[in-house]
């Protein structure tokens, strides 16, 4: 298979997470609650994450390409090998990202936890995408 399939599948399964999150945050802000609202400025996704993560995706999907779509593991329906890659994918991500926010920069509790879903949402997504892709292509 070619790697272009995987880097564009990568990035739509990015940008499909920050999606349903900005979905998700705006569905909450319709609720109307004035504590919820104050809390939720501050997880409002910026364009710049948008781009972070439409990069991390892309990089995932090449990753995903170089392991051969992880030809080792046999014997499993393709979303296990995918949720495989992208629990292996967040490992990598989430947690120094969210030490990082955390205990380092000292950022709000529910900012750091906000900005590790999104990346665990995109790990997920891209991993089950690229997986989708090896299975079907």
């Amino acid at each position: 298979m070619e790697i272009s399939y995987f880097l564009f599948t990568g990035s739509l399964g990015a940008l499909i997470s920050i999606l349903a999150h900005s979905v998700a945050y705006s569905g909450l802000e319709l609720l109307g609650k004035p504590q919820l609202s104050s809390a939720l400025t501050l997880v409002q996704v910026s364009v710049a994450e948008t781009l972070l993560h439409l990069m991390g995706g892309i990089m995932m999907g090449a990753l995903y390409w170089l392991s051969w779509g992880l030809a080792a593991v046999v014997g499993v329906q393709w979303w296990c090998r995918g949720l495989g890659f992208g629990v292996l994918c967040a490992l990598g991500i989430v947690l120094p990202s969210l030490a990082s926010l955390c205990l380092v920069r000292r950022e709000p509790l529910l900012q750091g936890l906000t900005v590790s879903a999104r990346w665990l949402t995109t790990c997920l997504l891209v991993g089950l995408a690229c997986s989708w892709q090896w299975a079907n292509g």
